[in-house]
């Protein structure tokens, strides 16, 4: 397809001023005097990735980071964040499947396999569809209870994420109906609850949630996430953006309590079928920030290794599904699975800046091109 279109297949790239990726490039790769464009997360001051930044700054390489272009509002324009909301989710559900089956309950998840097994998101979405019907059948066993989803955020990859949700026959509650519908819920359905952050979010000081003050001093602030709506999700999806120095949504000792044997009066037990060792069953932290807004993420985890379970108890990760914990995807390249779908809308995205990116010169100084305000990061 690339031939047809004209372009020329090469290994050697050192002819080439610019140089397009997408994730971190090997520091060794790394070419002097030229210009790359990908991701390269060290904005944050990663640690992981400080070795990569120095080697930049010494062989004189312009980096434009796909995370600094944004528009005039300071929103990101190009992402790849639906697609790893939508592989997030297709991926949680196949998890949750297996981990129910471990624990001793056979459920329509089942039905649901890794994203990167679809030839596409609509043939994964129509998985989810059919595991759905079977929901409403009331194929759920009782034993599980009403299953909630928690979504954090309301951006891209939390909209990825909730449109394959809703191929499930799903209600939408507010967070603080969450420990009624928890109790009380229809097995003929899943429930909902997206979680904005002045659901969360609070002054130490008192007076709610401002959000020009959370942006320029988080510090100030306290999360509720524990307390108030943790206890009453069954799943976990993170899709927000964790900056150093925000409150983080679930630190270690968080984990602890919630991971703690949970009294469960409401679950009938039928013969054959144990009570659920506590109400958390899965995260899927899509942000996959390590140490950051899930504290106990430390590792991400990888599309050869999709899921961990972390043990609160003894603070390790194991790659089975058996055993105490909770089931934990991380995976920080989910987009891949998907990887046509997920080529277009991005490459889509990009294409407008190009011709603007492909004017530099890294053996020049900055202030002799002319930028847009994007591509400059001003």
């Amino acid at each position: 397809a690339y031939v047809n279109a004209g372009a020329i297949i090469q290994e050697d790239i050192s002819e080439a001023p610019v140089i397009f990726g997408v994730k971190q490039v090997p520091v060794d790769a790394l070419q002097p005097n030229k210009t790359y464009v990908f991701f390269s997360h060290t904005i944050k001051a990663q640690e992981a990735n400080m070795p990569l930044l120095e080697a930049i700054l010494e062989r004189n390489i312009r980096l434009i980071d796909y995370e600094k272009m944004v528009d005039s509002d300071g929103q990101r324009v190009v992402a790849f964040g639906k697609y790893a909301g939508v592989a997030g989710m297709i991926n949680i559900l196949h998890g949750l499947g297996l981990r129910l089956l471990v624990l001793g309950h056979h459920t329509p998840f089942m039905h649901i396999g890794p994203a990167h097994n679809y030839r596409s998101s609509g043939m994964a979405r129509q998985s989810v569809r059919d595991a759905g019907y079977e929901i409403a059948l009331g194929m759920m066993p009782r034993s599980v209870g009403p299953l909630t989803f928690v979504f954090t955020g309301s951006g891209n990859v939390s909209q990825g994420a909730q449109e394959v949700f809703q191929e499930l026959p799903y209600e939408y509650v507010e967070p603080e109906d969450l420990p009624q519908v928890s109790e009380h819920g229809s097995m003929n359905k899943v429930y909902s609850a997206v979680v904005s952050r002045d659901d969360h979010f609070e002054r130490k000081e008192g007076g709610g949630f401002d959000p020009e003050e959370y942006d320029q001093h988080p510090e100030r602030y306290f999360s509720t996430f524990a307390k108030n709506i943790a206890p009453y999700a069954s799943v976990i999806i993170n899709g927000i953006y964790w900056g150093v120095g925000s409150p983080k949504l679930l630190t270690i000792p968080d984990a602890k309590h919630l991971l703690q044997p949970s009294y469960t009066p409401w679950l009938p037990t039928s013969v054959g079928t144990p009570a659920l060792p506590h109400r958390l069953l899965a995260i899927c932290d899509i942000s996959a920030d390590p140490g950051g807004s899930i504290e106990f993420m430390t590792d991400c985890t990888t599309i050869d290794t999709p899921f961990c379970l972390y043990d609160a108890d003894q603070h390790k990760n194991s790659e089975s599904f058996s055993g105490p914990g909770v089931l934990v995807c991380s995976i920080d390249n989910m987009p891949t699975q998907l990887p046509r779908e997920a080529t277009d809308f991005f490459g889509d995205l990009l294409y407008p800046y190009t011709f603007d990116i492909l004017k530099s010169d890294a053996t020049k100084p900055l202030e002799e091109h002319n930028f847009s305000a994007v591509v400059k990061g001003v």
